[in-house]
C-alpha cells in the first residue's frame, strides 16, 4: 500500500529501513524525549528500530500487512527521497476479527514545522475510516508538553476520551526505565534553554509516575536536582511536576469503526 500526498510518499516500512529509523528517530534527542524507549547507545537505538520493522514492517513477522491491515509507514519526502520519519499503526485482530491497536508517529527534527505530518494524518485518517473491519484504534500522548500531538491525532480522526494510566500503557518496569532514561537525557544536556526545556519534560513525565505510586515525590525531586546540578528546579519544572501529579496519566484518544461496541481501553476517570 502506497499513499501519496503533495509532498510525501508513505510506504510500508521494511527491514531495510532499520538503520534509517535508528538514525532519524532513535538517535534524535528532540524526538526520543516524547517516546518511551531507552536508547542511550547506538546499539540500543538499532535494537528498538528492529522491533518496529520486525513487528510492523511489510516483510516482518507481525503479519499485519499480509492480513489486510495497516502497519508502520515510512515517511519519504518527494523532493529528495529523504527518509523523514514514520507513522502508522500496531494492529491486531480481536476475537471478532476487527482491527484493534495503536496509532503513533515520529518525525525527525529536520522536518518539524513544515506541516508534513498534517498531510500524512489527513490521508491516514481517510484510509483508516475506509477499513470495513475497523475496531478500536487508540493513541496516547504526553499532554502539557506535547500538545501538537493532540492536534495531529484529532486531525487523523481520533477523539479525546479522557486519560489513560501510564502503568496500563507501559507497565511498571518500563515506566521506571523511562524515568532512568529521562534522567540520563537531563544529565547529558548542556546548560541553557534546551536543558531547562528537557527538565520540564522530565518533570512532567515524572509527575505521572508519582501520581501512580511508581516513585515517590521526594525521590523524584532529589534525582532531578542531582542530575540538573542545582539546589532547586526551575519554576516551570516545579509547576509542571505539581500539575502532572494532579492530572494522572496521559491524554487518551480513540477512533471506532461503525457499530463497534467493544469495551474501551482501561482509562482513568
Amino acid at each position: 500500500m502506497i499513499i501519496e500526498t503533495d509532498r510525501l510518499t508513505l510506504r510500508p516500512v521494511s527491514k531495510q529501513d532499520t538503520q534509517e529509523i535508528a538514525r532519524v528517530i532513535f538517535s534524535d534527542p528532540n524526538v526520543v524525549g516524547m517516546l518511551a524507549h531507552d536508547v542511550r547507545t547506538p546499539e540500543s537505538a538499532i535494537a528498538e528500530a528492529e522491533k518496529w520493522t520486525s513487528i510492523m514492517g511489510i516483510d516482518g513477522d507481525g503479519g499485519i500487512w499480509d492480513d489486510g491491515g495497516m502497519g508502520l509507514f515510512a515517511i519519504v519526502h518527494k523532493s529528495d527521497q529523504a527518509f523523514a520519519g514514520v507513522t502508522g499503526f500496531y494492529m491486531e485482530r480481536n476475537e471478532h476479527k476487527h482491527w484493534n491497536g495503536e496509532y503513533f508517529y515520529a518525525l525527525g527534527t529536520r522536518w518539524h514545522g513544515r506541516g508534513l505530518m498534517s498531510e500524512a494524518a489527513d490521508m491516514l485518517g481517510e484510509r483508516l475510516r475506509s477499513l470495513d473491519d475497523l475496531g478500536v484504534i487508540y493513541a496516547g500522548y504526553w499532554d502539557m508538553i506535547n500538545e501538537a500531538s493532540g492536534r495531529l491525532l484529532r486531525r487523523t480522526g481520533l477523539k479525546p476520551e479522557g486519560r489513560k494510566s501510564v502503568i496500563e500503557e507501559y507497565g511498571l518496569d518500563r515506566c521506571r526505565l523511562i524515568f532512568e532514561f529521562d534522567l540520563w537525557r537531563l544529565s547529558s544536556a548542556a546548560p541553557g534553554d534546551v536543558r531547562d526545556s528537557i527538565l520540564s519534560q522530565v518533570a512532567r513525565r515524572a509527575g505521572a509516575f508519582v501520581a501512580e505510586d511508581i516513585i515517590t515525590k521526594d525521590a523524584v525531586l532529589k534525582s532531578l536536582k542531582d542530575r540538573f546540578g542545582a539546589p532547586s528546579l526551575t519554576r516551570d519544572a516545579e509547576t509542571m511536576l505539581e500539575e502532572s501529579i494532579k492530572r494522572p496519566g496521559m491524554a487518551y484518544l480513540e477512533i471506532r469503526g461503525v457499530g463497534i461496541t467493544d469495551a474501551p481501553v482501561n482509562r482513568l476517570k
